[in-house]
């Protein structure tokens, strides 16, 4: 039904939300060892994967969109890069190596699948290794910048909190701020963020 949904969205001509990176994930990629592997999930049509393609980084996207993943290839193939796609829904998805950072924006998830999504994302990332994330928080839903419009895919400072701030990572960000976003005409305008990056420690 997600698959369904977000090939619906993504069959549309041009790129829903642009071409242009994340620019959350795209200012912190400087936190990430070059030449590392990395992880976008949720990455639809691959706009902020095939950036860090660009920046030299090893690059797998995972997303449930079949139709998302294959304008990835050709967003990658547009600009010369290489980007490893995997068609997988969060739920069932098991990793099958560890990486050198995980990055997400806008990964629209309920509970409980929104916890075990992370808690395995966590645990596939190798030491010192970094999660980057990027969610619309619940103050986002009276607004029309983007965004489902359903509070429980929407994100709390705590509800971040509880699952980020565990035994074995460092908590490097974590804030609740308000952005103009310009990503295509899927979000634009100001938005309610919550940003995360926490740190494998142990």
């Amino acid at each position: 039904m997600i698959a369904k949904m977000w090939n619906e969205k993504f069959e549309r001509e041009g790129y829903l939300y642009g071409l242009e990176s994340n620019q959350f994930l795209k200012d912190n990629l400087h936190r990430i060892e070059k030449n590392s592997e990395i992880m976008f999930l949720g990455e639809g049509e691959g706009r902020s994967a095939v950036h860090a393609a660009k920046e030299g980084f090893i690059v797998s996207a995972l997303d449930a969109s079949e139709v998302g993943l294959q304008k990835a290839q050709a967003l990658a193939k547009e600009k010369n890069v290489e980007i490893k796609t995997i068609v997988a829904d969060l739920e069932l998805y098991k990793y099958e190596t560890s990486y050198s950072s995980i990055l997400c924006s806008f990964l629209h998830l309920p509970n409980p699948l929104r916890q075990e999504a992370f808690t395995k994302a966590l645990s596939a990332l190798k030491m010192n290794g970094l999660f980057i994330a990027e969610f619309f928080s619940t103050k986002q839903l009276p607004l029309k910048s983007g965004g489902p419009k359903s509070e429980a895919l929407l994100y709390t400072l705590e509800s971040v909190k509880d699952i980020f701030d565990i035994e074995g990572f460092q908590v490097i960000l974590l804030e609740e701020t308000k952005n103009f976003l310009d990503e295509g005409v899927g979000h634009h305008g100001e938005a309610e963020l919550i940003r995360v990056i926490v740190k494998k420690i142990s």
